[in-house]
């Protein structure tokens, strides 16, 4: 204390705002480290995605919002019981559905994709485009459990949209993304 009492108030100022950077850039890496880890080994069931597409069903069965909401959205448990009332019953993933199922509750998914709250992303503005599943989230088809495949970053949707003829006239408008 003594200490700050010799520094001007200049220095003091300079110092306290020093301070405050090297606090914000401690919690961000630290969200930036929570954000970034693999929230495929932290999911309660083990949710194959490759068994389910290589049985024939689509992305958007599951994810039902992306072809006309903002938000793909993460199924319910009653749509997943719809199949796995009568389909594999006997397996220890399933049996843990099962019991989501009987108690009630909605499965404690972790997401693996997460924008900040600042980022508006439209789905089916994407879908609709004919932007691919695949093109942010990798080849689902083949991960038996969902990772992230890209850091979904301004830098990543940029590129993209730079690429394409339709996402031109949108690079330059911040509040297309930033509401």
């Amino acid at each position: 204390m003594r200490i700050l009492s010799r520094l001007s108030l200049r220095q003091r100022l300079l110092l306290g705002a020093a301070g405050f950077v090297v606090t914000v850039l401690i919690i961000g890496g630290i969200l930036f480290l929570v954000r970034s880890t693999n929230a495929a080994e932290e999911q309660p069931i083990a949710f194959n995605h490759q068994v389910h597409i290589n049985n024939g069903m689509q992305c958007q069965f599951c994810h039902s919002g992306v072809t006309k909401s903002p938000v793909a959205g993460i199924p319910s448990v009653e749509l997943c019981m719809g199949c796995h009332g009568h389909i594999a019953t006997d397996k220890p993933e399933i049996k843990k559905l099962t019991a989501y199922w009987e108690k009630g509750e909605p499965i404690p998914w972790q997401r693996v994709n997460q924008e900040p709250s600042y980022v508006f992303f439209n789905h089916s503005s994407h879908y609709a485009a004919g932007v691919g599943c695949g093109s942010c989230h990798g080849d689902v088809s083949n991960m038996t459990v969902a990772e992230r495949v890209v850091e979904m970053n301004m830098g990543f949707c940029l590129g993209c949209h730079a690429e394409q003829p339709h996402g031109k006239d949108v690079l330059w408008d911040c509040t297309v993304c930033h509401r």
